[in-house]
């Protein structure tokens, strides 16, 4: 099962993200992916950029550290803006990324809002005998806020 959940999420990995409405997920999934997954903070941080929502469309970043336990690891990140709205994400996988890093979600002021952001992780962990462990991250909230207005 590792091996479809590693590949889809490598598929996922090298997708390029753009808004879309409603949760991206497979579709034999539950409605929400982090639904009854425990919290780990000893398996690492996910941490969404506060700042100003951008004219046009912009990237905007995040960063990770984990610690994972003995396996094989995979992470999945979901965010989600102010109105509750999926609004990017992305996927990290042992062997092919860093167990600290960053990445990128496009916003565009048209179809985005300012406010409060919200970003998870899932962690998956194969232990090479076939157990699958999940849990996630803490979750983290940050702003991105209207361009200041400049009055002459």
């Amino acid at each position: 099962m590792l091996r479809s959940l590693l590949g889809e999420t490598a598929l996922a990995a090298t997708l390029t993200l753009a808004p879309v409405s409603g949760p991206v997920q497979p579709a034999s999934a539950s409605s929400d992916p982090l639904a009854g997954l425990e919290v780990h903070p000893e398996w690492g941080s996910i941490t969404g950029q506060g700042g100003v929502l951008r004219r046009g469309c912009t990237m905007y970043s995040y960063t990770y550290s984990i610690k994972p336990p003995q396996g094989v690891w995979a992470i999945e990140v979901f965010i989600t803006g102010p109105r509750m709205d999926h609004v990017g994400g992305g996927a990290f996988l042992d062997g092919y990324d860093p167990t600290t890093g960053s990445g990128t979600y496009k916003l565009c002021r048209r179809s985005s809002h300012p406010g409060k952001y919200t970003i998870d992780a899932k962690l998956s962990v194969d232990d090479g005998y076939g157990v699958i462990t999940e849990g996630r991250l803490p979750t983290d909230t940050y702003r991105l806020r209207r361009p200041h207005r400049h009055h002459h």
